[in-house]
């Protein structure tokens, strides 16, 4: 059990968000036992938040390594403990306390909350997952494309990108291609990015706020920085004082001469509650949209993905995917692989009956097609609740958790605007773009609750 930490680490560092594994896993320290892994963090607030969001992927993780789901506590680290203790040698009072939650740890001192390990490092060093080679150009997405190559280029007229899309289509691949890129033609040994959510940042902020180390985190930002790689801005809606530094942030780099790319779902004039200055700062620089991928384009990246994978895929089993998988290039991607691993391991070809059987398990329907009323219907289906229930003024959970998942595949799967999607619940603009927001997040995060949202959206757009 002494390297089931390590490997666990590894395997996270490879399927978690680049930011969201430095960020939070790479601060811990953990001591193994059978059937039982146990985490330390720094402080309450990260063990809080490792608890509370990251427990279910750590569990996934461990249980590769360890044979069986292992029960996965985080405690904060005792003060005598510098690295991974062990039971020997912590005596039974710190380990006592340290199994308690952080928010019931009190000290009779004050306590200072450090920053986690968010230094601007190396590019080259970073974990960068996607490059330009391996992004499928076509109408959908080339414009987003060819400006992504140009802030790689010395001399532009712009060195501020947003890239738009909805979820799945490419934003993310596009900002790993630009920090490789970036690295490797850089004439200089140590240029400094940070790769990181707005969620992130916001979070940062909290932490400095917490630890008085507010000068630190400016630095960092502002001062020790070449490249800013920003994803889903719109989690700052509503959030006044981290708006109020990302703004200062983007002029203080600005006028460096640094780049700076931001992501969203959401384009820059639909986001609510956004101070008038940074979204005039959002939308100075260039701004790319990436739409839904055309036939052709889905049946390229088809044929990228199984040279990928070291396999032939047939001519109609490639149309037949393509035809039917429309909307995430995730999905298409999972389902491929999900094709070439179950050939593989029934040691046979594939073939279009093997492609229809795995074809079941994913979205095949036009939602568009449908209309809103029809995902109306299928929301309160699921939910075992009535369309007035629904658009009523309850906040209790289940019923807002229901109206969310309807807001989000309206919005994913037909043209109707947010404000009139609003009114359809009931609802004002800026209400539909947060419980998108959230739906988002949760399942991206792959929360508890995100993997039920998952769940329940997957139900609804196959039923």
């Amino acid at each position: 059990m002494l390297n089931a930490w390590p490997q666990t680490r590894n395997i996270l560092e490879k399927t978690l968000n680049p930011g969201l594994y430095q960020v939070w896993i790479k601060p811990l320290d953990a001591e193994a036992r059978e059937g039982h892994l146990k985490l330390y963090a720094p402080n309450p607030f990260v063990a809080s938040w490792v608890r509370d969001r990251l427990s279910e992927s750590i569990a996934e993780a461990a249980t590769q390594v360890m044979g069986t789901r292992p029960l996965i506590e985080v405690a904060v680290r005792p003060k005598t403990v510098a690295s991974s203790p062990s039971p020997e040698k912590t005596p039974a009072k710190t380990d006592s306390s340290s199994a308690k939650s952080g928010s019931q740890l009190k000290d009779t001192s004050p306590q200072l909350l450090g920053l986690p390990n968010l230094t601007p490092s190396s590019l080259n060093s970073c974990n960068w997952q996607f490059c330009f080679d391996d992004f499928v150009v076509g109408p959908c997405n080339e414009m987003a494309y060819v400006a992504s190559q140009s802030m790689c280029r010395p001399g532009m007229d712009f060195d501020q990108l947003f890239l738009n899309s909805s979820p799945g289509l490419g934003k993310t691949h596009l900002l790993h291609a630009i920090g490789r890129q970036i690295a490797r033609s850089s004439n200089r040994s140590n240029v400094r990015v940070a790769y990181l959510t707005a969620e992130q940042f916001a979070t940062q902020l909290i932490l400095s706020l917490k630890s008085r180390q507010v000068d630190r985190f400016k630095a960092q930002f502002r001062e020790k920085l070449d490249v800013l790689l920003l994803e889903d801005i719109h989690f700052l809606q509503g959030k006044t004082h981290t708006q109020d530094e990302l703004l200062e942030t983007l002029k203080a780099l600005q006028a460096r001469g640094c780049k700076v790319v931001l992501s969203s779902s959401f384009l820059p004039r639909e986001l609510k509650d956004v101070d008038d200055h940074l979204a005039s700062r959002l939308c100075s620089g260039f701004l790319a949209t990436i739409e839904q991928p055309c036939l052709d384009t889905r049946r390229s990246i088809l044929d990228a993905k199984a040279r990928l994978h070291q396999v032939q895929i047939p001519r109609d089993v490639t149309n037949l995917l393509a035809e039917n998988l429309k909307f995430d290039i995730r999905q298409l991607e999972s389902c491929l692989q999900s094709l070439v691993l179950k050939a593989r391991l029934l040691g046979r070809g594939i073939t279009m009956d093997l492609a229809e059987s795995v074809l079941k398990n994913y979205t095949t329907q036009d939602l568009s097609a449908i209309g809103f009323q029809k995902i109306v219907s299928h929301v309160c289906s699921y939910f075992d609740m009535s369309l007035e229930v629904l658009s009523s003024k309850s906040r209790k959970r289940e019923i807002v958790q229901a109206r969310n998942t309807a807001f989000f595949l309206t919005r994913k799967y037909t043209d109707m605007p947010l404000q009139q999607i609003g009114t359809h619940f009931n609802r004002r603009h800026s209400t539909v773009l947060k419980g998108i927001t959230n739906v988002e997040r949760e399942i991206r995060l792959q929360t508890p609750l995100g993997r039920q949202l998952d769940t329940v959206v997957q139900k609804i757009k196959t039923s």
